[in-house]
């Protein structure tokens, strides 16, 4: 006789309660990206960084006096096997007997390229997108499939783990061919990454430095993506905020006195992304 499927146990929305918040900010060179990383640990949020940014310093050198722990990795499996080590424990990140409450992909731009120079290597190709080897059946495209296909299995792999998660990217210029406008987004190879990836996290914010100061976005603007999920009936957030991704979180997590950190028009508020001055 066949047993009957145990189905999945009813569940209701007034239940929902959510213990981590995820957060993937972009911006150009110079918008405070790498410095927005601070915020977490003066925020108590102890992060780790996944590193892959090209150079000796992986483009951390402006955290050099924070103090940091960070892992450096140099393929795609790399990260894949990180992400399976700090999930080892449960409902705990832990790497080499540390405790974190926060990790940081920082970047998935770079990452982006890791798919595609595997990509090659199975193929036996040098380069992607070589003029010469046009007739022999080479088809590039395969490869953004591919890079689609891992970045979903990274995002899943970072989405499971028991911490904050914040991802970090570089901003990239997408758009204007057959008349559609020119919009900023996370700067990935390929059309779909792109335009899926700031709908995944719970908040997408553009760092950007206006009028001096550093800045981050918190709606979307002229096409380029942000945007913050937030407990029903809560303030709206401004749309040029602080960037201090430790108090978003606690807000988006239902701290309400976090406002008055991320709202940059109260002076009396300090910021752990603009300490007051003394």
């Amino acid at each position: 006789m066949a047993t009957a499927p145990t189905l999945p146990k009813l569940s209701r929305t007034t239940e929902l309660k959510a213990s981590f918040g995820t957060v993937l900010g972009y911006g150009p060179a110079g918008a405070g990206k790498t410095r927005s990383i601070r915020t977490l640990k003066l925020g108590g949020m102890e992060p780790l960084i996944l590193a892959c940014e090209l150079g000796e310093t992986h483009g951390l050198l402006s955290l050099a006096s924070d103090d940091i722990p960070y892992i450096p990795f140099k393929t795609h499996q790399d990260l894949i096997e990180i992400c399976r080590a700090l999930k080892s424990k449960p409902k705990k990140i832990e790497y080499d007997g540390t405790e974190f409450g926060s990790v940081v992909l920082d970047s998935i731009t770079q990452w982006g390229e890791m798919p595609l120079e595997r990509f090659m290597a199975i193929k036996g190709w040098t380069d992607l997108h070589d003029p010469t080897s046009k007739g022999d059946g080479k088809d590039p495209r395969g490869a953004y499939g591919f890079l689609a296909e891992k970045g979903r299995q990274v995002y899943k792999e970072l989405f499971e783990l028991h911490g904050h998660l914040y991802i970090i990217a570089r901003e990239g210029l997408f758009g204007g061919q057959d008349g559609e406008p020119i919009f900023a987004a996370p700067e990935l190879p390929g059309q779909k990454l792109p335009r899926e990836l700031p709908g995944w996290p719970d908040a997408t914010i553009r760092l950007r430095v206006i009028a001096g100061k550093y800045r981050m976005i918190t709606k979307g603007e002229g096409g380029s993506p942000a945007r913050v999920r937030l407990p029903e009936a809560f303030p709206t957030l401004p749309l040029r905020c602080n960037p201090d991704i430790a108090a978003l979180i606690r807000y988006m997590l239902g701290d309400k006195s976090q406002l008055a950190i991320l709202d940059p028009k109260d002076p009396a508020q300090a910021s752990s992304a603009e300490p007051a001055k003394k």
